[in-house]
C-alpha cells in the first residue's frame, strides 16, 4: 500500500513538487510486494522508482546495475543528499570493498549498487547472508535478454540470486525494450505475474535529425556547424577510441569549445576526472565510445551527436535520450554515410571468439584448476590467449553454458573457476548459438540503416519500433517533416538557379539508383562507355549542363548533399536519392540557394578574360605589391577588378615568390592551417564551413597556396637528396 506521506517524502527527499508519468503507478507495485516491469524513456525518472520507495522501506535495496560509471553517478547524488547509499565494485581498494562490505552485512546501508558480476562474489555473499534485501531493482534490464541490444551474460544469474536470497520483490528497469525484449526479461527473471508500467517512448522535446556526411571531413564540417554558436553541453559519440580522441581535439582546437574525450582506455581517476568535468561545465562537449553517459543526470544537453551509426534503434533512442531531461528543446543528430555500416559489420563478426580460441582457453584452464577451483586475472588471460577481454568472458560463458566448467564468482579482480569436466568440451550448440546472435545484430542494425535513409517520419519510426502506438506529436519532429521550410520558398528563376534542380530531377528519375559521380556524368553529357552502355545518353536530362565542368557539378551535388537535398545511401557502393526536402523543392520548383553555382561558370568565364586583359603582366602585380600597395590600391592602379588581383597574388603565393602573410593576419592563417588537419583536400567550401564566417575564401586560397608551395619545395629537396645519394 502507498503511503499516505508519499508526496511529502519526494519532497523531503529529493526536492520535487511532483511525480512525473508512470512513476507512482511503479511505487505502487514495489510498497505492495508486488513484481514489477518498468518500461520508461531515458531521462524520464526510472531510478526514483526504486530509490524513493528504499529510502521508506524497511532494510537495504539491492540494485544490480551494468556499469561503473551508472553506479557512481547514482551513489554521488544520493550521498550529497545525505543518504546512506553505496557502490561496491572493482574501482575500490581491497580495504574500501571490506568497510563497505561490514557496513552493508549490519543493514547501515539504505542503496547498495552492485554489478552482475559481483552476486557470485564470496565475500559479497558471506556479507549478504547477515543482513536482509528489502527489495531487488534490476536495472537495465534489457541487459538480460539475448533479443536486447546489449545483451550481458552475468545478467543470466539475477534469477537463480534472487532464488537465493528469498526471492524479494523484483523491479526491472529500462528504457528500451521492444516488446520481444520485455517479454524476455519476464521469463529470464522469472516473474509470472508482474505489474507492467509502459509510459511511451516519446521524447516530444528532442528534435530528431539525420545529416547525410559521405566523408569523413563533412561530419567534421557538420559538427562545426551544429556547435559553433551552441551555448548549451553536448555529447558526441564516436565509433572508436582514435575517433573519440581526435574529435575532441577537433572541437577544442578548431570550434574552440572546451572538450574533453571518454573512452574504456582510460583509467579510472582520469574518466571520474572527464566526468566531474562535464558536470561541472568545465567541458561543454563529451567526445566518448559508448561507454559514457549511462546514469548521468545532466539536466542541461542541447545535443546528443552521433558521429558514427549505432549497432541498433534501442542504442541510438537510449543515448538520444540524454538530451533535454530540463524538458526544454534539445536535438538528436546522427551524422550518417552508408559506409559507416562496416565498423558495425566488423563488430558484429568479430563478437565472439572462434571455437579454436575458446579451446585454447579451455585447456590453459584445466592446467590450473583441474583439481581443485582457482582464481584467475582476465588480464593474464588476454595475454596468454591473444584474445580480447570481452571475448575471455564470451568464451568463459560458452564453456559454462557447455556444462565443462562453473564460475565461482569474482574477487579482488580475479574469476574463480572450477572445472566440472577435462574431456574436450562440444562447441556445436555453442557455434549455432553464437551465429543466431551475429543474425540478430544483423537484423537490429538493418533497421538502424533503414531509419537512418527512411523518408518518413522518424520519430513514428522510433514509436513503432518499440510498439507505441500514442502520439508521434512534437512541436519540432525531425528532419523530415518540411512543410514549414517550403511556406517562404519561391520559384526559381534564370539559368543558375535552375541548375540544381537538374540534378535533383536527374536523381529522381534515373531508372535506376546511381551515385554521385554517375548523375555528374549524365548531365554533364558524358561520352564515357558506362553512360552510353546503359543509354543514359537517352535520358531527357543528359548534357543539360554541359557549360559546367564535372567539378563544378559534383560541388553542386556536394552542396545539396550538405544542405539536405540529397543524401547518400545504400551499402558498398553507395547511391543518392531526394530527401523529403528535395522532393517538396523540386514539386515546387523552388529556388535553391548555393554558394557556388550562381556564379561558378560566370567566375571562370571572368578569370579567363582578366587573364587575356593582364596580357601576363602578373609580374606587374608583383611589383606593385612589393611597393607595399594593397589589393585594393593594385586593382584601382591597374584598372583591373580586385578578385583579378587576388587571383594574381594566389598564383605567387603558390609560387613561394610572395609570402601570404602580407595579405592575411596570424591568427586567421592558424585557424586554416588547424582546419586543414581535418580537410580531405577536395572542395574549399568544406575547409570553409570548418571556419568562422568571418574568414574569407581568399583568405583561405592564400594559405592553402602556400602549403602547396611548401609542400611542393619539400617534395624537390626530398628528391634532390636521393638523387645525389
Amino acid at each position: 500500500m502507498i503511503p499516505p506521506n508519499l508526496d511529502d517524502a519526494l519532497h523531503t527527499h529529493f526536492g520535487f513538487t511532483a511525480f512525473r508519468v508512470g512513476q507512482r503507478e511503479a511505487m505502487a507495485s514495489v510498497f505492495a510486494a508486488r513484481d514489477a516491469l518498468v518500461v520508461m524513456p531515458t531521462g524520464s525518472g526510472k531510478s526514483l522508482c526504486y530509490q524513493l520507495p528504499a529510502l521508506l522501506l524497511p532494510h537495504t535495496t539491492l540494485v544490480i546495475s551494468p556499469l561503473i560509471a551508472l553506479m557512481k553517478d547514482q551513489v554521488d547524488a544520493l550521498i550529497a543528499r545525505n543518504k546512506r547509499a553505496a557502490f561496491i565494485n572493482s574501482t575500490l581498494t581491497a580495504d574500501e570493498q571490506q568497510s563497505r562490505l561490514r557496513m552493508f552485512a549490519r543493514g547501515w546501508y539504505k542503496i547498495v549498487y552492485v554489478a552482475p558480476e559481483r552476486l557470485r562474489n564470496a565475500d559479497f555473499l558471506n556479507a549478504l547472508k547477515q543482513t536482509r534485501v528489502a527489495l531487488l531493482a534490476v536495472d537495465e534490464a534489457h541487459c538480460i535478454s539475448q533479443w536486447g541490444h546489449d545483451f550481458r551474460p552475468d545478467y543470466l544469474h539475477v534469477r537463480e540470486f534472487a532464488d537465493a536470497i528469498g526471492r524479494p520483490p523484483i523491479i526491472a528497469l529500462t528504457a528500451t525494450a521492444t516488446p520481444q525484449v520485455q517479454r524476455d526479461i519476464l521469463a529470464q527473471l522469472g516473474l509470472s505475474q508482474p505489474d507492467k508500467i509502459v509510459t511511451g517512448f516519446n521524447r516530444a522535446n528532442i528534435a530528431l535529425r539525420v545529416r547525410y556526411t559521405p566523408k569523413d571531413a563533412d561530419k567534421l564540417r557538420e559538427l562545426h556547424t551544429i556547435l559553433r554558436d551552441e551555448r548549451g553541453s553536448t555529447i558526441i559519440y564516436a565509433g572508436t577510441r582514435r575517433d573519440a580522441e581526435e574529435i575532441a581535439e577537433f572541437c577544442r582546437d578548431v570550434i574552440k569549445i572546451p572538450s574533453e574525450f571518454y573512452h574504456a582506455g582510460l583509467d579510472d581517476e582520469r574518466r571520474a576526472y572527464v566526468q566531474d568535468a562535464f558536470m561541472r561545465d568545465d567541458a561543454r562537449i563529451i567526445v566518448a565510445t559508448n561507454a559514457f553517459g549511462m546514469g548521468v543526470d545532466k539536466p542541461d544537453i542541447r545535443n546528443v551527436i552521433h558521429h558514427a551509426l549505432p549497432s541498433t534503434v534501442e542504442a541510438y533512442y537510449q543515448e538520444v535520450g540524454r538530451a533535454g531531461r530540463d524538458g526544454k528543446p534539445a536535438r538528436g543528430i546522427l551524422l550518417y554515410s552508408p559506409e559507416d555500416r562496416a565498423l558495425q559489420e566488423w563488430f558484429i563478426e568479430n563478437d565472439a571468439p572462434e571455437p579454436q580460441k575458446i579451446l585454447h582457453l579451455y585447456r590453459l584452464l584445466i592446467k590450473v584448476a583441474s583439481n581443485a577451483p582457482a582464481w584467475f586475472a582476465p588480464i593474464a588471460l588476454q595475454k596468454q590467449t591473444g584474445m580480447f577481454d570481452h571475448h575471455v568472458r564470451s568464451a568463459l560463458q560458452q564453456l559454462e553454458l557447455a556444462n565443462v566448467l562453473r564460475r565461482i564468482g569474482d574477487a579482488q579482480g580475479k574469476i574463480g573457476i572450477e572445472i566440472i569436466s577435462t574431456a574436450p568440451p562440444d562447441l556445436r550448440a555453442s557455434t549455432a548459438r553464437i551465429e543466431k546472435q551475429r543474425a540478430h545484430k544483423r537484423r537490429l542494425l538493418a533497421q538502424m540503416i533503414e531509419y537512418a535513409e527512411t523518408n518518413a517520419c522518424r520519430r513514428k519510426f522510433i514509436l513503432d519500433y518499440f510498439g507505441d502506438h500514442g502520439s508521434a506529436d512534437a512541436p519540432d519532429c525531425c528532419d523530415n517533416h518540411v512543410e514549414t521550410a517550403m511556406e517562404s520558398a519561391r520559384r526559381a528563376e534564370g539559368d543558375a538557379e535552375w541548375v540544381p534542380l537538374v540534378i535533383l530531377e536527374a536523381v529522381r528519375t534515373v531508372k535506376r539508383p546511381l551515385g554521385r559521380d554517375k548523375i555528374a556524368m549524365i548531365v554533364r553529357g558524358s561520352r564515357a562507355q558506362d553512360i552510353l552502355q546503359w543509354d543514359y545518353d537517352r535520358h531527357k536530362f543528359y548534357g543539360k549542363l554541359k557549360h559546367l565542368t564535372l567539378r563544378e557539378i559534383g560541388d553542386v551535388i556536394e552542396q545539396l548533399i550538405e544542405r539536405g537535398y540529397i543524401k547518400t545511401i545504400g551499402g558498398e557502393f553507395p547511391v543518392v536519392a531526394l530527401t523529403p526536402l528535395g522532393e517538396k523543392t523540386l514539386t515546387a520548383r523552388a529556388a535553391i540557394a548555393l554558394d557556388i553555382v550562381s556564379s561558378a561558370s560566370q567566375q571562370k568565364h571572368a578569370e579567363k578574360k582578366a587573364t587575356l586583359k593582364a596580357g601576363g603582366t602578373i609580374e606587374r602585380t608583383l611589383e606593385l605589391a612589393q611597393q607595399g600597395l594593397t589589393v585594393a590600391q593594385i586593382a584601382e592602379q591597374r584598372g583591373f577588378a580586385a578578385s583579378t588581383i587576388m587571383a594574381h597574388l594566389e598564383q605567387l603565393v603558390a609560387a613561394g615568390r610572395i609570402a601570404p602573410d602580407r595579405f592575411i593576419e596570424l591568427n586567421v592563417r592558424d585557424q586554416i592551417l588547424a582546419a586543414m588537419q581535418h580537410w580531405d583536400g577536395q572542395f574549399l567550401s568544406r575547409l570553409k564551413e570548418l571556419l568562422p564566417e568571418e574568414i574569407s575564401y581568399d583568405q583561405i586560397r592564400f594559405v592553402v597556396a602556400a602549403q602547396k608551395a611548401k609542400s611542393d619545395e619539400q617534395s624537390s629537396r626530398d628528391s634532390s637528396n636521393s638523387s645525389v645519394a
